[in-house]
């Protein structure tokens, strides 16, 4: 059954911060210090993040984020979708497609050429039926301390 969803932007690190730590735990990820959320609210409030929450009732039920950069191969802007995350009592009710619908709406009217989703092997036939069809190859990360 389909729940439907406000989706909102999120202003500041505290629209999310419960989110933000359920999604971290789901991850086996350590939930955000003080240090770290401030960076994170720096980076919402500086246009570096673009949070999108869904919300029931006014309860916030799930998010995604958007970060954007310029590319030379494109010559544009592009980016970055990330964070994706619904609480697991309200999966399977349309509002994934809900949060990545408003993620690539947004992208349009902010003038982003291209979102990329780096995704695990079990979750890209989820990414695909959200829109993410084209394959770009393999995402390689070095962590930089």
């Amino acid at each position: 059954m389909k729940k439907h969803a406000l989706i909102t932007l999120a202003e500041s690190v505290s629209d999310i911060r419960e989110l933000e730590t359920r999604f971290l735990d789901a991850i086996d990820e350590n939930a955000p210090d003080e240090e770290t959320l401030i960076r994170l609210d720096t980076a919402i409030k500086v246009g570096k993040i673009t949070f999108f929450v869904a919300k029931i009732g006014g309860t916030p039920v799930g998010m995604c984020s958007v970060s954007r950069c310029f590319s030379t191969f494109a010559c544009s802007d592009i980016a970055q979708f990330d964070d994706f995350f619904i609480l697991p009592e309200y999966r399977h009710g349309g509002i994934a497609r809900d949060l990545a619908e408003a993620a690539q709406q947004w992208c349009r009217d902010n003038g982003i050429t291209s979102l990329t989703v780096t995704s695990s092997p079990s979750d890209e036939a989820m990414y695909q039926h959200l829109g993410f069809t084209l394959r770009l190859g393999t995402t390689y990360a070095n962590v930089i301390e």
